[in-house]
């Protein structure tokens, strides 16, 4: 049975792209090899010896605040843990740390037969290994995105400082009907604000804030 490295399991409400506002079940995987240098989930991106906790260790359930502190878990394990924690919630997010590089598939399967509805936040630069019933966030970064990926993805969720940010990956995006597009500004940056807002309203892309940080929630 698949193991997977969990740093946490918490209930919010999507702050991001076109699932803003929806209450969410957030299961936050550890290990990330993109290294993004403004990641606002770095606690997520290293397997290191000394943050791990016991193989199951409930502690990442109940996290109070978000820390590097991960465990190792058999898939059955997180499935009961998340049905447990559900509550009314029926949206569940699969996030990271970059969650394509584990074997996400049978989790994510089982939630969608549960009646969960799942989207899954990538970067795109591993195989997107999910059941087609997964919407798939993805979010490019500086690394290369696979190709199959962009064709596969519901939504593009850019992170933008810069216009080289957009530039990067201009052919891409191109070939993509511009209601998939969201343009997000880093860490709420004016200056990137008012390029992603120029670049919306030119180009009829979507704006996507991270809704969330402006009310304090995780």
């Amino acid at each position: 049975m698949p193991r997977l490295f969990v740093n946490e399991v918490f209930r919010s409400v999507q702050g991001e792209g076109a699932w803003t506002g929806t209450p969410a079940l957030f299961i936050r995987l550890q290990g990330c090899s993109v290294g993004c240098p403004w990641c606002d989930t770095a606690y997520a991106q290293d397997l290191l010896p000394q943050n791990r906790l016991p193989d199951e260790d409930a502690q990442v359930l109940r996290k109070a605040e978000p820390n590097a502190a991960y465990t190792c878990a058999h898939e059955a394990w997180l499935v009961r843990a998340a049905l447990n924690m559900l509550g009314a919630v029926r949206h569940v997010v699969l996030s990271g740390g970059e969650p394509c590089a584990q074997p996400l598939f049978g989790l994510a399967d089982t939630l969608l037969r549960s009646g969960c509805s799942v989207q899954l936040e990538t970067s795109g630069t591993e195989t997107l290994n999910c059941p087609s019933g997964v919407w798939v966030t993805l979010s490019p970064k500086a690394r290369h995105v696979q190709p199959a990926n962009w064709a596969r993805a519901d939504e593009i969720k850019l992170p933008v400082r810069h216009m080289e940010d957009v530039q990067r990956h201009a052919a891409s995006l191109a070939k993509l009907a511009p209601e998939k597009i969201r343009l997000q500004p880093v860490s709420q940056d004016a200056a990137a604000t008012e390029l992603c807002v120029r670049l919306c309203l030119e180009r009829n892309w979507r704006l996507s804030l991270q809704t969330h940080k402006f009310i304090n929630l995780r």
